[in-house]
């Protein structure tokens, strides 16, 4: 019964929400534990109407998303696009080809899962984030990795505990390209499509989220990494069309090689961040 009431204010609470013609949020993302997770940290401006989507770099620790560079998208993030003011550039961030680089890598190294379970542990409606009606969402997920490469061998246990702060009320898609519903696949096709029955049922868009990843190796060493977003400052109100337009006169280059910049640097973001941005001898 208590379900129940908790459910119909809920319902009150977010038929109460004005519809307005787009949205604007901060947020930030925070990363402890294991390596390279200061890489995920990140705080963003963003606006959003519909399909269309702008998403600023406050801060960050990727060099792919400095500060100031920021992602736009017109058709709910089927195409998406980087953009570095400072450069006057911008290049399609293409996730489809970064995946196949990774998926190429996993295959080198001969990387399987084995035992992918997906669960999903809770469902029920929660309290206010930035201000909005939340359902809160609980996963479970678990698989064995292991890898050969040459000589070395590795296996380990991954453990992973994930929760959503989920706003049913919003739906425009354009929010998608940062609020994300699942994780990035991993390329193992049994495990990203367990992910995907699950977490895909997740209603509007993750105004908060914390993910606990435990891995275990066969020495029995530990290490876990902890990272969390959170919507601090959501409002609805009108976005011009202008926010998402890309500025005149900004010259198109590649994600995987960019044009050389005036002193022989790489102006590609993802160059500079493979080490391949260093001057030009010539």
């Amino acid at each position: 019964m208590r379900k129940l009431s908790v459910l119909a204010v809920l319902i009150l609470l977010v038929a109460g929400v004005p519809s307005y013609a787009g949205v604007y949020y901060t947020a930030k993302t925070t990363a402890d534990g294991g390596r390279g997770a200061a890489a995920q940290d990140a705080t963003v401006q963003a606006w959003v109407s519909g399909d269309s989507a702008k998403v600023v770099f406050e801060s960050s620790g990727n060099p792919m998303m400095s500060k100031g560079m920021y992602m736009v998208t017109k058709d709910g993030g089927k195409v998406v696009y980087m953009v570095n003011p400072e450069e006057k550039s911008y290049f399609k961030w293409d996730m489809d080809s970064l995946m196949g680089m990774a998926g190429g890598m996993m295959k080198m190294m001969n990387m399987t899962y084995t035992d992918p379970k997906v669960e999903k542990i809770a469902e029920e409606p929660d309290g206010l984030v930035a201000g909005v009606p939340t359902i809160h969402y609980k996963f479970h997920t678990s698989y064995t990795l292991s890898m050969s490469m040459m000589m070395m061998k590795k296996k380990m246990h991954v453990v992973k505990d994930e929760e959503i702060w989920a706003a049913p009320k919003l739906v425009e898609a354009g929010l998608g390209i940062w609020l994300r519903k699942t994780p990035p696949k991993t390329n193992n096709e049994q495990l990203d499509a367990l992910i995907k029955a699950e977490m895909g049922k997740v209603e509007g868009f993750p105004l908060k989220t914390r993910m606990v990843q435990t891995s275990t190796d066969e020495k029995g060493k530990v290490e876990t990494t902890t990272t969390t977003m959170e919507v601090t400052d959501l409002r609805m109100q009108v976005v011009p069309a202008s926010t998402f337009e890309i500025p005149p006169g900004y010259k198109e280059t590649s994600m995987m090689g960019g044009e050389k910049g005036e002193k022989g640097e790489e102006t590609n973001p993802f160059l500079k961040m493979m080490g391949q941005g260093k001057k030009n001898p010539n």
